[in-house]
């Protein structure tokens, strides 16, 4: 029996455009600036900590809340996301023709928070056909690839895991949602190999094309 999708599911960074343009490294050397200059870790440790936190934790948010009392979250998504965002990404001409034709709803699902995905979503011209941001704070702070994380999503997208296509850049979160039921799309911007995903494309707009062939 074909599946009958009501939900093409995108994650941010590294799905909807490429970590390559720079966008995420500063998002990223923010992160570091933000452990040595608010909570004080020293220089030389804050690379390492930071990737101990996402292989332990999925962010280096979650691993920030566990291990500083009273932890100022608002202060530190703020901090860590005051970017020029137009100097890396902008209008997608292509990217927002495949939207128009995309024929499901459309929501993010993102570790980060709601102000980063929707300058994103703005920066690429997309914003307008997006009606769901499910962000760190709408998962009450359990980031991908937690199952709690897709509870919060399924809840507020109010359907079942097999009416949504998922597409994301990271193994491990489309390996949770496939045990969920997901259909599951890697966007996969460089390298090769093996994948637990249902497909593998090199870039979003080859993703959508696999999302309308899946709804044919």
């Amino acid at each position: 029996m074909k599946r009958q999708y009501k939900w093409a599911v995108f994650d941010i960074d590294d799905t909807l455009y490429p970590a390559s343009c720079g966008l995420w490294f500063e998002v990223r050397d923010r992160i570091h600036q933000y452990m040595i200059e608010v909570i004080g870790v020293p220089e030389d440790e804050a690379p390492s900590q930071r990737e101990a936190y996402f292989h332990k934790y999925g962010t280096s948010l979650a691993g920030l809340q566990n291990d500083y009392k009273d932890f100022d979250t608002d202060g530190y998504v703020k901090y860590v996301h005051n970017v020029p965002y137009s100097n890396y990404i902008g209008t997608n001409i292509d990217l927002i023709k495949e939207m128009e034709v995309l024929p499901l709803d459309k929501a993010v699902f993102t570790n980060s928070d709601k102000n980063h995905a929707t300058n994103v979503l703005r920066a690429l011209g997309i914003e307008q056909y997006f009606s769901v941001v499910v962000d760190v704070y709408a998962s009450r702070f359990i980031p991908k690839p937690a199952k709690g994380s897709f509870d919060a999503l399924f809840e507020h997208l109010a359907s079942e895991p097999s009416e949504c296509v998922f597409l994301d850049d990271q193994e491990r979160n489309l390996q949770m949602a496939k045990s969920l039921g997901m259909m599951t799309i890697l966007v996969r911007h460089e390298g090769e190999g093996d994948t637990v995903a249902d497909y593998c494309v090199s870039n979003v707009l080859e993703g959508c094309s696999v999302v309308r062939r899946l709804c044919l």
